[in-house]
């Protein structure tokens, strides 16, 4: 059995002998970057990061110490085999001068952010170990038209986090027997959970799988503590968990709260219990108690849909359901005379380019004929003969919303002005089919020939399910949204993951959000108006390799078989 101090020469001569590799393949990456147009990378301390998290670097006073101290240890392959036979006492105090340098170094800088591949060789070293990194968006490649004036700016960051159910946790264990027993323990999640939450301090953060009991047990108080205003709805039915919505008072005030419960008992497509909370928040700068400033109503909508893959139509009309409350809050800021911003976050369990994500981020679906399964496109289901395909109508019309993802009687309201601008009247079909109920048609003529059965009946409008309006083979929406994620890693081309478990990885969670659009002159407030948000940065995702590469999810580092997202915005203020 080796001795202890071999233990630790055995893993220093494995860091040292790592370090080159890791500095090769940086510059190889930086190389790669340079030729392609692509975004530039990251910058820490004045030093590239690399996409993925696969390598990131110490600082540079770090590292050109790090090649000093190396240099003066390289020899021939003899000497190096020579070397690793039995450590010296000079060989000991050159590992202990090593570390001393590493500490010195890091004390000066304690201050920033640091972020390392490599684990600490001394738990008194200070480096933040994670394996992802912050991401800013190069403006040069979106860039507008510059803006004839400058106002006030309010910088604000959302995370969206599923964070595994302890119940679903344990009613699916077959998803997690690459894991440690230790880390799947809900104690020890919970603590990494909210050291991840506090060392990132989101002013806005969107929980899905929130279990209810430890919700107000244990992350309730604790966000409490740290500033946050917490909404949380529970899922109907006999799970326990559901979504919590979260903010900062000191950022934010509210304005208005709304719960949804997808399961709709009397329509048989929604017999689900999935749920979502939309919260319309009013951003503040205070100086004391006293408003300094003030910005357009944020409206933040976080869900989690329907995870079965072969049920594409309940997962869209789910969506639907959301989407025009939604549509409802934003009308109701826009009948005062205020733009509405919109921040969309959750777990949609639909991976990017499928209808369900198409639909979202380009506001339309053609739907007619597309297979329930290839909806949100998580498992390939191409080889099973007879699966359901969708056809109009999506939904029934007694849902109340409209195939534009609205509310029925917002849509009336939109197509009685519509009639009164065009000054005629709206004779659709459905119209037309209504008349068939009117009291002349339900008056039997004397001479009719009398058929039991046939002629004999009276039209009851009531057994004939009418919808309000005609449903095309189209649904869409006016919100116009935009991903924060591009969903591949800067590159090499690798797609992100933001879900990993035994079956496999996947890209299933996003922020949606408002895209700021170029200013227009307000005449009636006589100045420019901005809409939308500016997206400043991001937390870089990881790939399916790199996740595996740490033992899958959940793991030491990461608490859940999700990563958390994470979004840096600008919203434009008014002074108060």
């Amino acid at each position: 059995m080796p001795r202890p101090h071999n233990i630790n020469m055995i893993g220093s001569i494995l860091y040292y002998a790592l370090y080159p590799l890791s500095r090769y393949m940086t510059s190889r990456r930086l190389h790669a970057g340079a030729s392609k147009k692509v975004l530039p990378p990251s910058m820490d301390n004045d030093k590239a990061l690399c996409d993925g998290g696969a390598v990131t670097t110490r600082t540079l006073s770090q590292i050109d110490k790090l090649d000093q101290w190396l240099s003066q240890g390289s020899g021939t392959k003899g000497e190096t085999e020579e070397r690793m036979k039995e450590p010296s006492p000079e060989q000991e105090y050159n590992t202990l001068q090593l570390m001393a340098v590493l500490h010195e170094t890091t004390k000066k800088e304690a201050d920033s952010k640091i972020t390392s591949y490599y684990p600490p060789i001394d738990s008194t070293v200070g480096f933040e170990v994670t394996w992802r990194v912050w991401e800013k968006v190069d403006e040069s490649a979106t860039a507008a038209e510059p803006l004839p004036f400058t106002n006030a700016s309010m910088d604000f960051t959302v995370m969206s986090y599923n964070i595994l159910a302890d119940d679903l946790l344990q009613a699916n264990q077959e998803l997690y027997t690459h894991c440690p027993l230790e880390v799947l323990d809900w104690s020890y999640r919970c603590s990494l959970l909210l050291e991840e939450i506090q060392e990132w301090e989101p002013d806005i953060l969107c929980l899905q799988e929130v279990q209810e009991n430890h919700y107000h047990q244990q992350l309730y108080p604790a966000l409490s503590q740290m500033g946050y205003t917490c909404v949380y709805k529970r899922r109907t039915g006999t799970k326990r968990d559901g979504c919590a919505t979260c903010y900062r008072s000191s950022c934010f005030s509210e304005v208005s709260v709304a719960t949804l419960e997808f399961f709709r008992p009397e329509t048989e497509l929604l017999d689900r219990h999935n749920v979502g909370i939309i919260v319309l928040l009013r951003p503040v700068v205070m100086n004391g108690s006293v408003v300094k400033a003030k910005g357009p109503p944020l409206c933040v909508a976080n869900t989690h849909l329907l995870f079965n893959p072969r049920r594409g139509d309940v997962k869209l009309a789910q969506l639907a359901i959301m989407l025009a409350e939604i549509n409802s809050v934003i009308k109701s800021c826009n009948a005062k005379g205020e733009h509405c911003n919109l921040i969309l976050c959750g777990d949609f369990n639909s991976i990017p380019s499928m209808p369900l994500y198409q639909l979202i981020t380009t506001g339309e679906l053609y739907f007619q004929g597309l297979p329930a399964w290839m909806i949100s496109g998580q498992k390939n289901l191409s080889h099973r003969a007879y699966g359901h395909r969708l056809c109009v109508p999506l939904w029934p019309s007694s849902l109340g919303i409209t195939d534009r993802c609205q509310h029925t009687t917002a849509s009336k309201e939109e197509s009685k002005s519509e009639s009164q601008r065009s000054g005629k009247g709206q004779y659709s079909h459905d119209f037309m089919r209504q008349l068939r109920f009117c009291p002349t048609a339900c008056i039997r003529p004397l001479d009719l020939q009398l058929i039991p059965g046939v002629t004999n009946i009276t039209p009851d409008a009531s057994s004939v399910n009418q919808p309000d309006k005609s449903f095309s083979h189209t649904i869409s929406h006016q919100l116009d949204l935009e991903s924060v994620y591009q969903h591949v890693l800067p590159g090499f081309g690798n797609p992100e993951v933001t879900t990993l478990h035994s079956e496999g990885g996947s890209t299933v969670d996003y922020i949606f959000y408002s895209r700021r659009r170029t200013a227009t002159w307000d005449p009636s407030a006589g100045a420019f108006a901005i809409r939308g948000l500016k997206l400043i940065g991001s937390l870089s995702l990881l790939s399916e390799d790199v996740l595996w590469s740490m033992k899958g999810l959940p793991n030491d580092i990461f608490p859940s078989d999700h990563l958390s997202l994470l979004a840096r915005f600008q919203l434009d203020l008014n002074a108060a």
